[in-house]
């Protein structure tokens, strides 16, 4: 079993947001630091919907 917290999947967030927040990328990046190995990450950019303002 893998130890840290709960990872996401790209159709994940795609699923969760998309209906209030436009995708605009997803990059698989790392968080830099003292870890080895380095922790994976995506890296979301969101733009908000005109429809809840």
């Amino acid at each position: 079993m893998e130890e840290g917290p709960y990872k996401f999947s790209q159709g994940e967030i795609k699923d969760l947001f998309s209906g209030s927040l436009t995708i605009d990328s997803i990059k698989e990046t790392v968080y830099q630091g003292t870890l080895n190995p380095l922790p994976k990450a995506l890296f979301v950019v969101m733009i908000k919907s005109g429809k809840h303002e």
